[in-house]
């Protein structure tokens, strides 16, 4: 039985129950105030028998009495039988109205009325009173009363049923559009989403599926970009050894003074592809550890000045061959607490990327200044350049492995890297304990600014 059928009969059989319970209880209710209706009527025959009883003994006219009660037994159908007894100074003559009817439902009641001005002179009625036909037009009103209620009850259910099932089905369809999207996700078919919108734990739900979906979609063009990074990665740089190693082998084949200057060039040229090599899988060393949390930075003081300067005369003949200035700004700081060798790979990825994205012409720097932050000091290192820089969306995705800018597609100086950089950088810089953030504006360049805890 499917969620829907089950929502719509527990639904419909609860609403059922409630009207069925709600109509017992107005004919309970019904019936007692029936019962107190039916004593008053006794009551009311009683007093009216009582009454002409005693005029009767006042006017001393017993035939009076008589028609009263004939006249009674037409208006009081319940009245069976009256017997009278009159009594006067010690003489009885009694009388009897109606034929009478005996039955379980046939009560009698007896009293006694004196003269006010003779109290030897008495009547005493036996009155017999059939209360099944007192209580006739109550069971009518009964009757009709529950036609209405089993008419109400019915219709009632009926609509019932009708919005049992229009709640069920709008309660199940998301979740019905959610099984068709899994069905399509485990398919391949990925960043589908359901247009959904409420405040309540199915909106909620909705909202997670949609953004699952969308992740699992960012992760999928992810895996292809980094499945195609990793190609060109290692294609190229093995291609172009293999190629220089045959160039090299028929340069010495030659065995001329020009092959041998030729071949010393060109192994030049494969030291820089198998350190290009080198670093990519040093970079996919580094996120192993990351994920696995044993990457580990040994914090000492160190002189922040010394290791930008080397980094700068690292890149000096690339940013030369690129038309980039280069300058390291950094003046006279106090040490900080850091890890030599990690700090260096942070300025290294950091410099890399904006010689990637500046243009012949531009410039890229290192500045650093000083600020104190909950009574600790701190060294904030800016590496800048006037690159392309980058919007919002590029931003967000900055430092998630993996990912790439889309402005890398739009063509950039020397090979398009893998997305790792930045997100070691991030993770070096979390193992100092510092903050990194970004500034950057399409055409205006970019900011990458972190932070380093002064050495006591």
């Amino acid at each position: 039985m499917t969620i829907r059928t089950r929502l719509v009969v527990s639904t419909f059989l609860l609403q059922v129950f409630s009207m069925a319970l709600l109509g017992w209880g107005v004919l309970a209710v019904r019936r007692q105030f029936q019962d107190r209706e039916l004593h008053q009527s006794a009551a009311l025959i009683e007093m009216a028998v009582e009454r002409a009883a005693s005029d009767a003994l006042i006017q001393k006219d017993d035939v009076a009495l008589l028609s009263y009660m004939k006249f009674l037994q037409v208006q009081y159908p319940a009245i069976t039988q009256a017997r009278i007894l009159w009594k006067n100074k010690g003489r009885e003559r009694a009388a009897t109205v109606g034929l009478g009817r005996f039955g379980a439902q046939v009560r009698e009641s007896r009293f006694t009325v004196a003269d006010p001005a003779d109290p030897q002179r008495t009547v005493e009625v036996d009155l017999a009173l059939d209360y099944d036909v007192l209580d006739a037009p109550f069971w009518d009103a009964n009757r009709r009363l529950t036609k209405i209620i089993l008419a109400v009850w019915g219709g009632t259910s009926l609509l019932g049923l009708l919005v049992s099932f229009l709640i069920a089905r709008g309660l199940t369809m998301p979740i019905v559009e959610l099984s068709r999207l899994a069905g399509e996700i485990g398919g391949g078919k990925l960043g589908g989403k359901l247009a959904w919108e409420s405040d309540d734990e199915l909106g909620g739900l909705v909202r997670a599926f949609n953004g699952m979906s969308g992740r699992l979609e960012e992760f999928d063009s992810i895996k292809r970009n980094f499945v195609s990074s990793v190609t060109h990665e290692l294609r190229s740089p093995l291609g172009a050894i293999e190629s220089f190693l045959q160039l090299i082998r028929e340069k010495m084949a030659g065995g001329t003074p020009e092959g041998y200057a030729q071949s010393k060039d060109f192994l030049e040229r494969i030291q820089v592809n198998v350190r290009r090599l080198s670093g990519f899988i040093n970079d996919l060393l580094d996120v192993a550890k990351i994920e696995k949390g044993k990457m580990e930075c040994v914090l000492r003081p160190m002189e922040l000045p010394v290791v930008a300067n080397e980094v700068c005369q690292f890149f000096e003949a690339k940013a030369l061959q690129q038309g980039v200035s280069i300058q390291n700004r950094l003046a006279v700081l106090p040490a900080v607490m850091g890890d030599a060798d990690r700090v260096r790979q942070v300025l290294v990825n950091l410099i890399a990327n904006g010689l990637k994205f500046t243009a012949s012409g531009g410039q890229v720097w290192i500045t650093g200044e000083q600020f104190r932050d909950g009574g600790a000091r701190w060294i904030e290192i800016t590496v800048g350049d006037t690159g392309r820089g980058m919007d919002e969306a590029d931003r967000s995705r900055l430092f998630q492995p993996f990912t790439q800018g889309r402005n890398v597609s739009e063509g950039v100086a020397g090979h398009k890297g893998t997305g790792l950089g930045l997100y070691i950088v991030k993770s070096i810089v979390d193992q100092h304990g510092g903050k990194i953030e970004v500034k950057s504006t399409p055409g205006q360049g970019t900011r990458i600014s972190f932070s380093l805890k002064v050495a006591a």
